[in-house]
């Protein structure tokens, strides 16, 4: 079992990855959006893993476009730390190595991604197959 951790600039907001993968087996992508070149997110998942968010103070939610996913941004300092999809299976995430400095994935070149011609039905689908499982735990 590998796991990686990281945690947002003022380190409000931690993340904990639980994986048997290796980390170079981890795709780090790029996906070209409007919100995610902003905030020059690098994204990963792996459906196999189990990712664990903790937040001290506030986590904002961010809902754009489809407003089928919310975007966690830690409400101290700005940083975009994951995407989050309520399913029957419980939550799931992709979540930003390069906001959380996920060491070593931060360091991979991430594959530019373009999910625009995707109807709703397969980018949900995408994101069932893809997206990692995830908890959050929020304290104040």
């Amino acid at each position: 079992m590998v796991v990686l951790t990281g945690q947002c600039h003022c380190g409000g907001v931690r993340a904990e990855l639980k994986t048997s993968r290796a980390p170079a087996e981890i795709q780090v992508r790029a996906c070209q959006c409007g919100f995610c070149r902003r905030h020059g997110a690098a994204t990963a998942s792996d459906p196999a893993g189990r990712l664990m968010i903790e937040a001290r103070g506030s986590l904002k939610r961010y809902r754009f476009g489809e407003r089928s996913i919310d975007m966690l941004i830690c409400g101290a300092c700005g940083v975009y730390v994951a995407a989050t999809l309520e399913t029957d299976r419980g939550l799931l995430a992709t979540f930003n190595v390069a906001g959380l400095k996920m060491e070593p994935l931060d360091a991979a070149t991430p594959a530019p991604v373009d999910y625009d011609g995707e109807d709703a039905d397969a980018r949900r689908a995408r994101r069932l197959a893809a997206w990692t499982p995830v908890t959050i735990a929020e304290t104040s």
